[in-house]
């Protein structure tokens, strides 16, 4: 019999940066809503977690260790088998949650239970917590699932899910390129008739520095967003989603850092 516990906020962790761990550990702290747990599932690392954690003697912060280095979507999936609760909040080990974030979400599903997944919008932020801009998406079921062909629009350090339908649809399983596991899933759960939504405003701080995922690798996430595009939709793609991925073909001849740079240069300013 499943806890009564109403929101596991899942984080994978490898190698935390301690200053942003930190910040990222008391924003879940912070929250205005009390009733969740912090699942954390920790492949090992030169930087292990626990040392940190000391600091945070809360028994709602769940800490499991891998025995050896997995991968990010076993340990997302190992995250979801650990959970008590049936509502799943992601949050990366390097971003920020603010502190209405869980309160509202909750909110959210809890009056529209039609809705298995729901994201929000992003303030980016750089290295310093200072504003770089924003990130905004569509808000409505329909909106979201016809701008799945072209971009992410369900974006993974903001959602919240049911861990049950997310199960049920086989959980995470791209693996081949790094950080594109959830638009695998949300693309099969919207190939099925899942229902979802985006809050209109921006309720995690996602970080862009140097060492994140979001900085680093960006050409296998490009490549792997374009995989994702021809498995779940093919010759289902219209005018638009065909020029989109004509650019992303351009951006993997570019350096990084201008692919990076063209990320924040599209960001809604503050």
């Amino acid at each position: 019999m499943r806890s009564k516990t109403i929101v596991s906020v899942v984080m994978p962790v490898l190698n935390p940066y301690p200053v942003y761990f930190r910040q990222t550990i008391e924003s879940v702290l912070n929250q205005t809503f009390e009733d969740w747990e912090l699942v954390i599932v920790e492949d090992p690392s030169p930087r292990p977690a626990a040392e940190i954690l000391k600091d945070y003697p809360d028994p709602r912060i769940r800490h499991f260790v891998n025995p050896q280095r997995t991968s990010l979507v076993k340990q997302r999936n190992r995250a979801l088998h650990e959970a008590k609760a049936e509502l799943i909040a992601c949050q990366d080990a390097d971003d920020i949650s603010e502190p209405e974030r869980l309160e509202k979400q909750v909110k959210f599903m809890e009056s529209h239970p039609e809705v298995a997944v729901l994201g929000t919008w992003l303030r980016v932020i750089d290295e310093d917590g200072r504003t770089l801009g924003f990130r905004r998406y569509p808000c409505d079921h329909d909106d979201i699932v016809r701008a799945m062909p072209v971009y992410n629009p369900i974006r993974q350090p903001s959602v919240m899910f049911r861990r049950e339908i997310a199960l049920k649809h086989g959980g995470y399983r791209y693996e081949k390129f790094p950080a594109v596991e959830d638009y695998d899933l949300w693309c099969r759960m919207a190939k099925n008739g899942m229902k979802f939504a985006n809050l209109p405003e921006p309720l995690v701080r996602y970080r862009v520095h140097r060492g994140g995922m979001k900085s680093s690798k960006l050409k296998g996430v490009l490549m792997g967003t374009m995989e994702i595009k021809r498995i779940h939709f093919g010759d289902e793609l219209d005018i638009r989603a065909k020029l989109r991925l004509m650019g992303e073909r351009l951006l993997l001849f570019l350096p990084p850092k201008f692919v990076l740079w063209l990320f924040l240069k599209t960001s809604v300013k503050p």
